[in-house]
């Protein structure tokens, strides 16, 4: 559909990586925001910044304690810019009359939807992700491909625009009997559970004592795979 290939021409064009187009119209309209589809995007992380955190040890306690900030941190980056090309998608969609909402952590902060509190929204990017079958959320609370691993930034779209979407069973977790995410954790907040359809955050993390050290993300296996294939090249 013509819709469909602008919209992931000008993701690609803004260095988005992946997109898909999901159905969401059988969310409770308190994720929905009653919108019939999603947009979704990923932006990966390269092989060599990944190595970079798994070789540095406490990396961002390291950056902090130096006062180095994260102005120059490629997840920190990835994080702004999957929420620009948020908000920029949405405002073409709503240039062309149709209804669009930005996924970004501005818009959902600006429209009360994100619950400063209890730090969650209502909408994951991850329970999109799902939907759009690109892998499973892991025992780290993390979407985790076969291909990439963890290693990306998500964004996503709500709109009411004519796109073409599908929806796909979430994929089966081939976590398995790994605990490493939860092992390499200092501070012990993953539990070591599996993701089902019934499970609530609190039940696989404790965010309020999470520190986004990244480790859980870098020393996942198939992020490991994902460094190890993206080296052979």
């Amino acid at each position: 559909m013509k819709i469909n290939r602008e919209i992931e021409s000008v993701l690609k064009k803004s260095e988005a990586d992946f997109v898909y187009f999901v159905d969401v119209r059988h969310l409770p309209a308190l994720q929905n925001r009653g919108f019939p589809h999603a947009i979704l995007f990923g932006i990966v992380l390269s092989p060599s910044y990944l190595q970079t955190v798994m070789n540095t040890p406490d990396y961002v306690q390291e950056r902090i304690k130096n006062n180095s900030g994260f102005s120059d941190d490629e997840y920190y980056l990835a994080e702004l810019k999957t929420g620009r090309l948020a908000d920029e998608v949405a405002e073409l969609l709503t240039g062309k009359g149709h209804g669009a909402f930005s996924h970004s952590d501005e818009n959902q902060m600006k429209t009360g939807i994100f619950d400063g509190i209890y730090q969650e929204t209502p909408l994951p990017h991850k329970t999109i992700a799902s939907g759009a079958g690109i892998g499973w959320i892991g025992k780290n609370n993390l979407m985790v491909t076969r291909q990439f691993g963890c290693g990306f930034c998500l964004g996503a779209i709500l709109t009411d625009a004519p796109l073409e979407t599908a929806l796909s069973d979430p994929a089966q977790s081939e976590c398995g009997a790994c605990n490493l995410c939860a092992d390499v954790c200092k501070p012990k907040v993953l539990k070591g559970n599996f993701w089902n359809a019934s499970a609530k955050r609190d039940d696989m993390i404790d965010v309020y004592k999470c520190i986004t050290c990244l480790n859980c993300l870098v020393f996942c296996p198939w992020t490991q795979k994902y460094i190890a294939a993206a080296q052979k090249k």
